[in-house]
């Protein structure tokens, strides 16, 4: 049980750094690129999944930074809020506290996240091409909705986790029965 409290810590520490890393990182991407200053796509460390110059052919203005900033702050929200529950649960594993209907709540919890997770990136993914095409001449201006073959295996990995939650607290009810029966 000692390493189980151990490597819990040590998850949780690193998840409590994503939860700080990624407004950071979100703000910094958006107001530096296609500038000078955008070391990170010029290492290659962040790929984009659409090309930015392609959906304007305008330089990107502050208003247009702030809104995409916004917008990609909203969807990280989502993420932000499934490290959050992570980071509970690695909580309740440090202190030997693994098989509680708590335990199961957040499993549910991450379950919904991951659900929240691809309706966001569907709304994300339409808002981001109209704020970038915004600027566009009339005529050149994008609308798109999207749903590929990630966002289905995604939707599948939340329902597989809201059946691990439901298990879990299956399991924790029937203990607590036993735990009563004489």
């Amino acid at each position: 049980m000692p390493n189980i409290q151990k490597q819990s810590r040590r998850v949780r520490f690193i998840l409590q750094c994503f939860m700080l890393l990624l407004p950071i990182m979100v703000c910094y991407f958006w107001l530096t690129v296609n500038t000078p200053d955008d070391y990170l796509t010029h290492l290659g460390i962040i790929n984009l999944s659409f090309d930015i110059n392609k959906l304007t052919h305008v330089p990107l203005s502050l208003l247009t930074r702030l809104l995409a900033l916004i917008a990609s702050l909203a969807l990280s929200s989502i993420v932000i809020y499934a490290l959050w529950n992570l980071v509970k649960l690695f909580r309740n594993y440090e202190q030997c506290d693994i098989f509680s209907l708590e335990n199961a709540k957040l499993y549910q919890k991450l379950g919904y996240s991951v659900f929240y997770w691809v309706i966001g990136s569907i709304v994300y993914k339409t808002v981001i091409i109209l704020i970038l095409s915004f600027n566009n001449p009339p005529g050149q201006r994008l609308l798109a909705i999207s749903f590929g073959g990630a966002d289905l295996l995604t939707l599948l990995f939340g329902l597989i986790i809201m059946i691990i939650s439901w298990v879990m607290k299956e399991g924790y009810m029937i203990a607590d029965e036993n735990l009563h029966t004489v």
